[in-house]
């Protein structure tokens, strides 16, 4: 037995009874929403005319009747989390919070969660948000108390319209799930891409439980906006401000290994160090991003499925080796090598379908030239590079310049042209280094740095603004 949402759009009257049950029911925080109704429109009027000034008196024309045509449409559409039969949250979650019932239903057990946010990235339809009175994230859990005790979801009884329902999928006629031409209400998975209401998106590799039966404005080929924006989007959303040190700090830290290894036979133990201090201050940063860190001792727990999990022991493990390295100088090449396979590992959580921007080769091959450029372009500064090194860096820049000019969409442009310029400057001043018979001068290897990190924290920043562009 399996249980699905049903929902006819074509006769809901978007009075969000349906909303504030939910959030009655679940004693929500002002700002969290589990279910939302989005309202979507579009069209416009054609026609009519205006006044004219009849030479240089005060008065005026009517001009000829004109038939005022329009396309305005409109309507709503009820959506929570709809209990995928492979839920992208529970794969991706760290610390394997996520509970899928034997009746389909998923819920995240608070009791693991350590508030990552990481499921919400993940989830095609947004559904899992972060309640920051208890520093998790939640989301709607179809009411199974009220399954379990033979009583409707609450959203489901509220609704004054009867548009909204649950029925067991194997209770639909055989007809309703396989001859999708001849139904109206169908499962979402059985619908093409195409035909996807506005603004659901067409990936559904997660299988959905929730059928729709559509409003007739779905299919018309004109551009559809959601008009509640602000009213569906979280009010307060976690910051990535947090992130962006992370992973610009640990991304420095395994190319400083690499560096070292290139550079010098044997690092220096200050300069070494160095390594293992910007690894851990990185992961403060990523520990203080929690809202429960309580439970952050789970987040290495869910290897199988997760790529942040394999983030979190990959980047044990070159902590570790970096410590040993302390101690027997000879295994550095080996924390080289698992300072790579956690930069491999952070850009991999990042790789997730439902974000087109991020699910590149770009993030890929970006997260290890910002790894190599900052690891170098400090160890130059710490060590005193020689010509080789300094045109490393400004290789790096060319590679870097070129991804920025080539990425598609564009980013908005003046960021964009202020990244340009910082890289631009950063190459010419490694040119001059690269020649320059002072080549180690601390000054200016310390400006070439400084410039190296403000395109990189620019470019990190432009990179997590993905985020925002999630239609739900």
């Amino acid at each position: 037995m399996t249980y699905a949402f049903t929902f006819d759009s074509s006769a809901c009257s978007g009075c969000k009874a349906c909303q504030e049950a939910c959030k009655d029911k679940n004693n929500l925080p002002v700002g969290v929403m589990w279910r939302r109704v989005v309202e979507v429109s579009g069209g416009e009027w054609v026609g009519g005319g205006s006044f004219a000034k009849i030479g240089d008196s005060n008065q005026f024309e009517r001009p000829a009747p004109t038939i005022w045509e329009n396309s305005v449409f409109a309507y709503n559409l009820s959506i929570a989390c709809n209990h995928c039969e492979h839920p992208k949250c529970a794969g991706v979650c760290p610390t394997d919070a996520y509970v899928h019932r034997p009746d389909g239903i998923v819920y995240i057990d608070p009791d693991k969660c350590m508030g990552c946010g990481y499921c919400s990235w993940a989830c095609p339809y947004n559904a899992p948000r972060y309640n920051p009175d208890l520093g998790q994230m939640a989301k709607c859990n179809f009411c199974f108390d009220n399954i379990d005790a033979g009583l409707p979801p609450s959203c489901v009884a509220a609704c004054p319209m009867r548009v909204l329902n649950f029925v067991e999928v194997s209770a639909l006629p055989k007809e309703h799930r396989d001859n999708v031409s001849e139904v109206e209400g169908r499962m979402l998975w059985e619908i093409p891409a195409t035909e996807h209401p506005f603004p659901l998106p067409n990936n559904s590799r997660t299988e959905p439980h929730l059928a729709v039966k559509p409003h007739r404005a779905m299919s018309n080929s004109l551009e559809k906006v959601i008009g509640n924006s602000e009213e569906i989007r979280p009010k307060k959303q976690k910051s990535e401000t947090s992130l962006v040190a992370f992973t610009l700090l640990a991304q420095m830290s395994a190319g400083m290994a690499w560096a070292g290894l290139w550079m010098t036979d044997t690092i220096p133990l200050i300069q070494y160090l160095l390594i293992g201090v910007s690894l851990a201050i990185g992961g403060f940063f990523s520990f203080a991003h929690l809202g429960a860190k309580r439970n952050a001792w789970r987040a290495p727990f869910h290897l199988k499925k997760s790529w942040l999990s394999r983030e979190i022991l990959t980047a044990g493990l070159f902590g570790a080796s970096w410590f040993a390295g302390i101690f027997v100088p000879e295994i550095k090449w080996v924390t080289a090598l698992l300072g790579a396979a956690f930069v491999y590992s952070m850009a991999k959580v990042y790789r997730l379908h439902v974000m087109p921007a991020w699910d590149t080769w770009r993030t890929t091959t970006g997260f290890f030239v910002t790894a190599a450029l900052l690891g170098q372009s400090v160890m130059n500064v710490l060590l005193g590079g020689g010509r080789l090194d300094w045109g490393v860096v400004a290789v790096l820049l060319v590679v870097e310049l070129a991804m920025i000019l080539s990425a598609k969409p564009k980013a908005r442009w003046s960021v964009t042209s202020l990244r340009v310029g910082l890289s631009a400057a950063a190459m010419l001043e490694a040119a001059i280094l690269l020649f320059a018979s002072n080549r180690s001068g601390v000054c200016a290897s310390s400006f070439l740095f400084l410039l190296v990190v403000m395109e990189e924290v620019i470019g990190r920043v432009m990179f997590y603004e993905a985020l925002h562009g999630k239609p739900l």
